[in-house]
């Protein structure tokens, strides 16, 4: 794992998918680095899992957290108030898909991606746009944002048929 820049006292919003399959954006500000990172497998033996690399505490709250991150699969973006929501954020429905659904414009988050400070981060091809509100009966309401990425993402893959 390459460290990620992150500096003490600097706000940061972190977007990632949970184990829940649903997008999380999380504004922080950073309290502390460990000196160096834990690895912490999802189940004993596995190689999946998070990295403790510091403590947070969330925008507008008082309780600290360790900062755990799964590094591939996380966008690290300096700063707050960025502009871009998740999906269940800003059109009250999610999709539970596994990927990172995103409320915006595939330009809007390519700008936003492009600010990414996590070196590790890899999984461009589950960012999902959604410049307006997801619609089951109407895939064109979802809109990949790197189409020619690589990927073994079943979801990604079906997308990718239905645009044929």
């Amino acid at each position: 794992m390459q460290p990620i820049p992150i500096v003490i006292g600097h706000r940061y919003t972190i977007y990632t998918v949970a184990s829940s399959a649903l997008t999380t954006r999380t504004e922080i500000s950073v309290l502390g680095l460990m000196e160096r990172n834990e690895f912490k497998p999802d189940y004993p033996g596995s190689m999946r899992g998070r990295h403790r690399i510091g403590t947070y505490k969330q925008a507008r709250k008082q309780k600290s957290y360790y900062l755990d991150l799964n590094v591939a699969g996380t966008l690290v973006i300096p700063g707050w108030n960025l502009g871009i929501l998740c999906d269940h954020e800003k059109y009250h429905s999610f999709t539970m898909s596994a990927t990172m659904n995103l409320a915006g414009t595939p330009e809007a988050i390519r700008e936003m991606v492009s600010r990414n400070i996590n070196p590790n981060f890899s999984e461009y091809d589950r960012i999902i746009a959604y410049p307006t509100p997801l619609d089951v009966m109407n895939t064109k309401t979802r809109i990949l944002v790197y189409p020619n990425a690589r990927t073994d993402h079943a979801v990604i893959e079906q997308m990718r048929e239905s645009l044929i």
